[in-house]
């Protein structure tokens, strides 16, 4: 433990509530003396051997806190570490300039996701800008490297993974739709649609559920429900609200193809879904949303890409029906094993941290 390298991570979030990050400790922790730092936002406190995590009370107003949090950051950042990798927050680049000499890489998990264009516009704007003032950057993907107009000479490529869900071999005599994920800003009221217009043409008597597993801030779930029942699929469309991710496993094991549904506009277009891997990694076939991210992954052995409309998720469910024979479970598992985040930490995230501590 003497020579092993010492890593910070810095996220506002509380430790264990970004899932990027948990999993970038939990597989990286054998590699690095790793410390979290990070708010205590009140929720149950989550732990992982090997890691120390440093909270920041979360009390006062916005700006009390961002100015606390900032301050207990710069303190942390003089202590020694061979290595800092912050994920993005405002005025981050702030760590950058009063640390000169420390190795601090930039972490960039996602772009703007504001509603108004030219508000993202100009967030995006504001993060390009914080990245100039790092040597090293770390962005999910080549087109969000692209669409921010960052720096290719210190840019690297670190992807989003998913974590295995161990289920049985998947066989497609029948189909089981499954979908986890936030309700808000999705539009999956389309995927009703569509799964409905399919439903009948099928004259409900088809073997085919569909599970929507999420919620969302603005009433989406009880509209979705009301939907549901207007269209008479209670006795196969389910709506149970927000499971935990620790409490999934059944919900996969029960279905047999994943449904990767984000619209195909300037906000999802260059962020990879995660859930996209997480079916794949359950051996499900996925019908996706054709972004530019998700046309990286999916292929005719894998899934279905759709147009974001009713009509596009019902031609895709037609298709994967059509195409049902086709699917080989264990052979789209062991495809995706390179999406997992035990591979990209150890095949990606350890090899450019090392490499940044020589730099």
């Amino acid at each position: 433990m003497g020579d092993t390298k010492r890593l910070l991570i810095i996220n506002p979030r509380q430790f264990g509530y970004h899932l990027g990050t948990y999993y970038h400790c939990k597989w990286a922790h054998a590699d690095f003396r790793i410390t979290y730092h990070g708010f205590d936002a009140g929720e149950p406190k989550l732990a992982l051997d090997g890691i120390t995590v440093d909270y920041v009370p979360r009390r006062g107003n916005l700006l009390a806190r961002y100015l606390r949090f900032l301050r207990s950051c710069m303190t942390e950042c003089r202590k020694g570490y061979d290595v800092i990798l912050v994920k993005y927050f405002p005025g981050c680049s702030v760590l950058r300039v009063l640390n000169p000499r420390g190795r601090l890489v930039l972490d960039i998990r996602t772009g703007s996701v504001a509603l108004h264009p030219r508000k993202r516009r100009w967030l995006d704007r504001i993060l390009r800008l914080e990245s100039l003032f790092f040597r090293h950057v770390a962005i999910i993907s080549e087109s969000l490297a692209d669409k921010l107009g960052l720096d290719k000479g210190n840019v690297h490529i670190l992807p989003l993974g998913a974590d295995p869900v161990e289920t049985s071999r998947k066989t497609f005599s029948s189909l089981h739709f499954l979908y986890v994920g936030t309700l808000s800003g999705r539009r999956i009221e389309d995927t009703i649609m569509g799964f409905h217009r399919f439903y009948l043409e099928a004259g409900r008597t088809a073997d085919m559920t569909y599970e929507i597993i999420g919620d969302g801030h603005r009433g989406e779930l009880d509209q979705l429900r009301a939907l549901v029942k207007e269209l008479g699929l209670d006795r196969v469309v389910s709506l149970p609200g927000y499971i935990h991710h620790r409490e999934l496993a059944s919900h996969y094991e029960r279905c047999n193809a994943g449904v990767s549904y984000v619209p195909i506009d300037d906000i999802y277009d260059c962020q990879p879904p995660t859930k996209t891997f997480e079916y794949l990694l359950a051996g499900m076939p996925v019908i996706a949303t054709s972004t530019r991210e998700n046309a990286s992954v999916i292929t005719e052995h894998n899934g279905v890409l759709i147009d974001d409309t009713p009509e596009g998720f019902y031609e895709g469910v037609k298709a994967l029906a059509r195409n049902r024979g086709t699917y080989d479970s264990d052979a789209i598992r062991t495809d995706a094993l390179r999406y997992s985040w035990e591979t990209i930490v150890h095949s990606n995230l350890v090899p450019y941290l090392r490499s940044v501590t020589d730099y």
